[in-house]
């Protein structure tokens, strides 16, 4: 839970830095190099997550996601003429490092406010976009903020879906599910734009970048690329 508490305390431009960072990082890692970073992640992500108001949801979701990916680019090779073999190993480390990336979002995600998420983003777009960055800020917040909505909302539906829905086809469930959570969504989006415009966030003065701790967090990420960096050669 200290570890945990740390990583809430940390600098939101060095936790998106260093996710950035990390990103195109992961997808370079040998087998064993992305073993090493999604157990270090994933220890992160059950710290972090079931706190946060992502829940344990997101956490199980992302899991049957990458799962199912993993399973339809097996089959997809499998039937381009790929052997078995090749294709079950090809899957697995495209599963292993698609599984890094996303934990790698959910403990941003899940530790950083949407709020602090979009002043980081605004600090860093200030330099390019001017003025302007207050948008991209305004964007990345709202998406930020409608993960643990989505997760929800998604939760509620499968439920109702398996009470009222039993005897539904399985075929016609993902479309069903889909269309329900759309609607779901976009009821609360004039909610959204309420509050939007009641905190006043719809202007560049809300996302002026205040940092109450500048810089907090940095050593330890930037020992934690190292490891990254050094997890290459593995």
């Amino acid at each position: 839970m200290r570890i945990g508490r740390y990583v809430d305390g940390m600098d939101p431009r060095v936790k998106l830095a260093t996710a950035l960072c990390l990103g195109p990082l992961v997808w370079r890692l040998a087998p064993a190099g992305t073993v090493v970073m999604a157990v270090c992640l994933g220890v992160l992500a059950v710290l972090a997550v079931p706190r946060s108001a992502l829940g344990t949801a997101a956490l199980r979701g992302n899991a049957v996601f990458v799962v199912l990916w993993a399973a339809a680019k097996c089959l997809f090779d499998v039937w381009g003429g790929v052997s078995p073999e090749t294709a079950a190993l090809e899957s697995t480390i495209f599963g292993a490092r698609l599984l890094t990336l996303i934990l790698l979002g959910l403990v941003l995600a899940a530790t950083t406010s949407p709020r602090r998420m979009g002043a980081a983003l605004s600090y860093a777009l200030t330099p390019f976009l001017g003025r302007r960055a207050w948008k991209a800020a305004l964007a990345l917040a709202l998406l930020v903020h409608n993960l643990p909505l989505a997760w929800t909302a998604g939760a509620a539906i499968r439920s109702a879906m398996r009470r009222r829905c039993p005897d539904l086809p399985f075929a016609r469930k993902p479309a069903l599910f889909a269309t329900a959570l759309l609607r779901a969504v976009s009821l609360t989006a004039y909610d959204r734009t309420m509050a939007v415009a009641a905190r006043n966030l719809d202007t560049p003065e809300a996302w002026r970048p205040v940092f109450p701790h500048p810089w907090r967090g940095a050593p330890a990420c930037l020992l934690f690329l190292s490891l990254g960096a050094a997890l290459l050669w593995l």
